[in-house]
């Protein structure tokens, strides 16, 4: 149908098309026509509206059965209200079809009164056709008739039909009054109907004077349209406002995300004497679903308890769920405790708070506290309570769980059972999953496909080919849910066999024209890396979505290939589909390299067209992008040039800072993030935690902490492995080990966390005996595990170990070595001076040995003054990257010592030819929450003059301890008295003497250093300690050393 008119040509057959017309371009006269007789007094007295119907008290009477008993048909003719009554009191079809029969047989159905109520009872029950059917043989229609067919469609969102009425009515029968137009206007709020909704509103408006429930329906009617400008001009020229209004005008500004504005009508609302109601407050909270303006619900919510209203058990559930939705664990637990009343919803939205913010524990509690209350829980309250269920060390709570599941006799409910079977999944316990399945009915369809779905998310491909033979032999069908987990299970490399075989199976069904199966192999060719396969589909696809669009771009963003990313974006806009921020966070995340970072702007410049440039989740990938291609002025200014930010924005912004290093930052924006109303969740503490172990930073560290204690989270394992490696990367072991003892629940990474702590710190048998520990409580050690271990044997010197457990990675665990377990083993026995065995696991390292690896064995080179061995790794490392300032250090360290000056010259003169700059080595130092820092001879600080004549002091006196410089570490041919002098100010000397001229006598110092500490520093740094009796902990590039009383935690082997 043509929707600018208001009727179609084949209704209105027999009908002049040209009067359609006339009225539709003509409009103004018409309305004018129908002005004069709009709400004009009806002849009929059976005329009623539907509302005046609606409020109509109806008697309570017999069974309408028993009346049917009356013996003089007679009696019916002349009581047609006690049909109408009867239908008033039916809900069901079965019954109004009874009485429509009894109606029949006594002849009633053909007074005006019956068939209105016929009408009426069926279009409330959705029998349009029905309604329809009486509607068109009634011999009389009044305006009551036609209301209640019109509004029968609007009901059921049948905006063409009612247009259609409409227009008939013009033309056969009573003239439309308001309540006419209300249920027109209703039907009318979709973009499709703009036109016939302009055109009823001029007719409404030619008629001077329109009620207050009118302009609340033309309002409304803009305002779903998705015209918030033409909606707010319809409210400004409003003569009398009601709660209605301003109900209207808080709904239309939440739909459009504007929820400040929301705030002010609501304001202004009270302010011009309307009080609101409870559906205003309804209407609030229903709308306020954003972390960033929980300040606005609380006002909320401290308003309506100032308010007469009496809180009920339907208002204080939703602002339970605002607060659910607004992310505030602790003002919903408030509310809840002080409910003088609960039901099962409150229950309900409680353990989806505490779920949300990922308290698992405390949901568990709550749960507890049901059944404890004898309030019987139902299919939503265990769906929500399984979903904390989400990690291997929460699968007892799951054990719990469904013991409870069992206990109601809930666990034949399907969903239900997907849940649990989900829960079994998320918590890698497929034995139990599959158990439960065997144990659910076989038509289960929705269990045997979160059945494939678990093992597609944990790889178990054979599995799931396992039990989709399995489904086939018992005779159930795949269907587009079986066939897309099948696709998902074959969506990595080592499957692109049976992810081939599935193509060719799915093809010679009718699902091959399936666009959400197709849009599911796109997506596993792209992750199996086939970007080429992905295409085929792509193209032969004879319907396609935004989806499809999507998965092409994630498919070639696999493979890094911007080019192509560029090209689909480009065809993209050939046919019409405009990339949506599924499409742009695709592409953009393809381009987080440097050598990416053209494309990202051309991308960038794409969004701004788009006018997405403030959206703030493609502004977290726009800013993620430049900050991974190290533009962090880009970064930062995309950041905050968006309008507003959430927690997923600004967690980004501290992890990208904390990764570059800028550790001042990471702190500075996490203290902001109160000020803009967000609260941070788990993901924010993991990010600042990481930012802190970066730098080093132990006092921030500590703060988050304080933090962390005083806000509203659970010590989940995911956030306390953070915290333990977070300690021990500052330097605190004590602190690491509190925080791993005090974990209620330890998985792999926490061991692991804790076993590269000790690592770090110097105490390899400490750290073996962890690892034997973790082995006694039955956790299996990963690849990451194993780094560690050999990390600690390597840096402890512990030969027969390192290479005892190199040997059972595979042989007693199943694990394949990765580059990371070589470099160890190079390490290990480079330090040992065993470099033929270095070179040889070096070689073995699968693929090609990078730059790590050569440069590993240079410095094992160095140390043992195997100068051409060293010659020979430097080579290596330049083959693959020419500009590497470490080579040519090292190796000129290695010439110096050696007493080859001329070529030391030499490499020098042949770095500066080729522009290649030395790492400037810095050291730093934190004192009175202030980090000062220092490079090498550094004489721009205050307290220089002091800082030198203190150092000079120092050296003297540990001379006099016993200290011997090293002066063959000085790269300079400079007599022995200024080679001394040169050493005698490295970075962390001068970091180091500051600390001890602006700390308290006792307090323990602690310095960071960005490259490896020097022999000799090391050896000044332990007779330090002890001349001073000060705990002295420097971190460098590598590992920690713990000086104290002369004696250095790595016990000089580093």
């Amino acid at each position: 149908m043509n929707r600018c008119t208001l009727a179609s040509k084949e209704y209105v057959s027999g009908r002049s098309y040209r009067l359609t017309r006339t009225w539709l371009f003509n409009g103004r006269a018409l309305a004018l026509r129908l002005t004069r007789s709009i709400l004009q007094p009806c002849s009929s007295t059976h005329v009623v509206t539907l509302s005046v119907l609606v409020q109509h008290t109806t008697r309570q009477s017999t069974c309408f059965a028993e009346e049917l008993n009356v013996q003089d048909p007679g009696v019916f003719d002349a009581s047609c209200e006690r049909f109408a009554c009867a239908l008033r009191n039916s809900h069901e079809v079965c019954e109004i079809r009874d009485i429509h029969h009894h109606a029949v047989m006594l002849g009633s159905d053909q007074q005006m009164i019956v068939e209105n109520h016929l009408v009426h009872a069926y279009g409330i029950c959705g029998e349009l056709q029905d309604s329809r059917k009486i509607f068109d043989v009634m011999p009389q229609r009044n305006l009551f008739s036609w209301n209640i067919m019109i509004g029968a469609y609007a009901s059921s969102g049948s905006g063409d039909q009612v247009v259609n009425l409409l227009y008939d009515m013009f033309n056969q029968g009573p003239y439309p009054n308001y309540v006419t137009y209300i249920s027109v206007l209703r039907a009318c709020t979709s973009s499709e109907m703009w036109e016939e909704a302009k055109l009823i509103h001029s007719v409404i408006v030619e008629g001077g004077s329109v009620p207050c429930n009118v302009e609340n329906a033309i309002f409304s009617m803009y305002a779903k349209c998705g015209n918030l400008q033409d909606a707010l001009t319809v409210f400004e020229r409003m003569e009398s406002r009601n709660e209605v209004s301003w109900n209207a005008l808080i709904s239309a500004y939440a739909s459009k995300g504007c929820f400040a504005d929301a705030f002010h009508s609501f304001n202004q609302m009270i302010l011009q004497g309307c009080n609101p109601g409870r559906a205003t407050y309804m209407t609030l909270l229903n709308a306020f679903d954003d972390s960033s303006i929980l300040q606005l619900g609380r006002s909320i919510h401290v308003q309506f308890m100032g308010s007469n209203i009496e809180p009920d058990i339907v208002l204080n559930t939703a602002f339970l769920n605002m607060y659910r939705k607004n992310g505030s664990l602790r003002d919903a637990r408030t509310l809840f405790d002080n409910l003088p009343q609960r039901n099962l919803v409150s229950w309900n939205v409680m353990l989806a708070t505490y779920a949300e913010n990922g308290s698992p524990g405390e949901a568990l509690a709550l749960l507890g506290q049901m059944y404890l209350q004898q309030v019987k829980p139902d299919g939503i309250t265990f769906i929500t309570i399984l979903n904390t269920c989400s990690e291997p060390a929460m699968l007892i709570n799951g054990e719990i769980i469904f013991d409870g599941v069992v206990k109601w006799s809930m666990e034949s409910d399907a969903l239900v059972g997907s849940s649990l079977l989900s829960m079994y999944g998320k918590c890698a316990a497929l034995y139990e999953a599959r158990a439960l399945l065997e144990r659910m009915p076989d038509n289960n369809m929705v269990a045997w496909n979160s059945m494939l779905a678990i093992y597609a998310q944990k790889e178990h491909t054979q599995e799931a080919i396992e039990l989709f033979g399995e489904m086939q032999a018992r005779g159930l069908i795949a269907d587009r849910v079986t066939c897309i987990s099948m696709i998902r299970a074959c969506s990595q490399p080592s499957m692109i066999n049976q992810g081939i075989r599935l193509h060719v199976l799915v093809f010679s069904t009718t699902l091959k024209r399936n666009t959400a199966v197709c849009n599911a192999l796109i997506t596993m060719y792209g992750k199996c890396k086939k970007a080429a396969y992905a295409e085929k589909v792509f193209k032969a696809m004879t319907v396609r979505d935004q989806i499809s669009w999507n998965a092409l771009i994630a498919a070639y963003a696999q493979q890094e290939d911007v080019g192509e990313i560029l090209n689909v974006l480009l065809e993209m806009y050939q046919n019409g589909v405009k990339p949506n921020k599924a499409s742009l966070v695709s592409a953009l995340d393809a381009c987080c390299m440097p050598v990416a970072l053209t494309s990202g702007q051309i991308i960038h410049y794409q969004i701004l067209d788009l006018g997405l440039e403030t959206d703030v989740m493609l502004g977290t990938a726009l800013f993620t992008m430049y900050g991974k291609c190290n533009k962090l002025e880009d970064a930062r200014r995309v950041f905050d040039f968006l309008p507003k930010h959430d927690v997923v924005s600004w967690s980004a912004m501290i992890s990208m800072y904390g990764q570059h290093g800028h550790g001042k930052e990471a702190f500075r924006i996490f203290h902001e993030m109160p000020s803009g109303g967000l609260v941070p969740n788990r993901v924010t503490y993991i990010s600042i935690l990481d930012a802190c172990a970066s730098v080093a930073a132990l006092p921030e560290g500590k703060l988050v902490h304080a933090c962390f204690t005083e806000g509203e989270l659970e010590l989940d394992v995911i956030v306390g492995n953070a915290f333990i490696s977070m300690y021990g990367k500052c330097g605190s072991l004590e602190n690491a080990v509190y925080m791993f003892k005090r974990m209620k629940i330890r998985d792999v990474v926490s061991w692991s966390a804790l076993i590269a702590a000790f690592s770090q710190h110097g105490h390899g048998e400490e750290a073996i005996n962890i690892f034997c520990e973790m082995l006694e409580n039955c956790v299996r050690p990963d690849n990451i595990t194993f780094v560690s271990v050999l990390s600690a044997c390597s840096h402890a010197g512990l030969f027969a170990e390192g290479c005892k457990y190199f040997d059972s990675m595979e042989e007693d665990h199943g694990l394949t070595a990765t580059e990371d377990h070589y470099l160890c083993m190079i390490d290990l026995f480079g330090r040992m001076g065993r470099l033929d065995e270095a070179e040889k696991y070096l070689l073995k390292i699968p693929g090609k040995p990078g730059i790590v690896a050569w440069m590993t064995l240079l410095s094992a080179s160095r140390l043992h003054n195997d100068l051409e061995r060293g010659c020979y790794a430097a080579e290596k490392v330049l083959e693959i990257d020419p500009q590497n300032d470490a080579v040519y250090v090292t190796l000129s360290n290695m010439l110096s010592a050696a007493g080859k000056w001329d070529e030391a010259a030499k490499l020098r003169k042949i770095m500066i030819q080729r522009g290649i700059k030395k790492s400037q080595g810095w050291s730093s130092i934190t004192v009175d929450g202030r980090v000062t820092e220092f490079s090498a001879g550094d004489t721009s600080h205050p307290q220089t003059s002091e800082i030198h004549s203190e150092l000079d002091k120092i050296t003297e006196e540990i001379k006099m301890m016993g200290y011997v410089p090293d002066t063959k570490l000085v790269l300079h041919d400079v007599v022995e008295a200024e080679k001394e002098l040169l050493l005698c100010h490295h970075s962390e000397r001068l970091a180091i003497t500051f600390g001890l001229i602006n700390t308290q006598r006792g307090t323990p110092l602690h310095v960071i250093k960005n490259l490896r500490v020097c022999s000799d520093c090391h050896t000044a740094t332990k007779y330090i300690s002890k001349l001073t009796k000060r705990t002295i902990i420097v971190r460098d590039a590598n590992r920690f050393h713990h000086f104290e009383n002369g004696i250095c935690s790595c016990g000089d082997y580093w």
